[in-house]
């Protein structure tokens, strides 16, 4: 019998290794083929015509219609939609950041009678969907005049988006250390002083991912857009989008070519920002 440590049992051993390894490399991949295969397919449509797309949707673009996307820029006029998307999610997400950090940094550090009813209340927020508040919304925003305005599209967006953001600045302003806000204060600092050069330096990471979630659901927002913007040149391109959805036909090119145009910028944000927005997602994970 082979001892211990002997070269039989090391081989046994570095084999059990490496089909371990090229087991979990293999689902990991399958997972990554998942991913990405509706990805291909999105971009795979958009450089087809609305026949060849029909004839096989899984097969490369014989001849790429790369000006699918200046015609839907152009001459449907989406430019002045992704325009309205720019301002409608940059707005949004502003307003939703900054309410979010002043009121989270009020729930984390202030103490006052009904402070945890008042952050129950806050939460329930949670739990109301946007069909479930559209009528009263929408005749809030009729009596204020703000129907087909950026304001009527703007101010729904961030009310949706204020009870995630409160939880999350409440949550990631409770871990900072106490000790730290005391000696600000004990120096002089008063609230915005040590919100701003304390407290915002320390919870970059999550703010910066609140913005980019903030910013990614007013983009992709669909439902409010589509019931208070009804006039054309306001709409977004997540509702001008059905222009290409007809009665009897679909054009499935169009939507694909539109479709990653939308796609576009959010991947581009997520890139450039993705060290910080993982180390705001998984900052209360990490702590010991």
């Amino acid at each position: 019998m082979a001892a211990n440590g002997s070269p039989r049992n090391k081989r046994s051993y570095n084999s059990r290794r490496m089909i371990q390894s090229a087991i979990i490399h293999a689902v990991l991949l399958l997972f990554v083929f998942i991913a990405l295969f509706p990805i291909y397919l999105m971009f795979n449509a958009a450089l087809k015509t609305s026949r060849e797309l029909f004839q096989s949707f899984l097969t490369l673009p014989t001849d790429p219609q790369w000006q699918n996307f200046g015609f839907i820029l152009n001459e449907q006029g989406y430019k002045g939609a992704l325009y309205n998307s720019l301002i409608l999610s940059t707005s949004s997400m502003i307003l939703t950041t900054v309410i979010s950090v002043l009121a989270g940094y009020g729930f984390a550090v202030y103490r006052f009678i009904g402070k945890q009813w008042l952050f129950l209340l806050v939460l329930t927020g949670l739990m109301v969907s946007e069909t479930s508040v559209l009528i009263p919304v929408y005749q809030l925003l009729q009596d204020l005049g703000l129907l087909n305005t950026y304001g009527g599209m703007i101010l729904p967006q961030a009310a949706l988006g204020l009870t995630f953001g409160v939880f999350l600045m409440t949550t990631f302003f409770k871990d900072i250390p106490r000790a730290l806000i005391d000696a600000a204060v004990v120096d002089g600092g008063s609230d915005l002083q040590v919100l701003r050069h304390v407290i915002m330096p320390l919870a970059r990471p999550a703010i910066m991912s609140l913005a980019l979630i903030e910013f990614m659901w007013a983009w992709n927002s669909f439902f409010f857009p589509l019931v208070i913007a009804t006039k054309q040149w306001l709409m977004p391109m997540s509702v001008r989008i059905i222009d290409f959805m007809g009665r009897f036909t679909f054009r499935y090119d169009m939507i694909a070519a539109t479709t990653v145009i939308l796609f576009t910028p959010i991947l581009i944000l997520y890139l450039v920002t993705q060290r910080s927005f993982h180390r705001g997602i998984t900052f209360g994970a990490l702590k010991d």
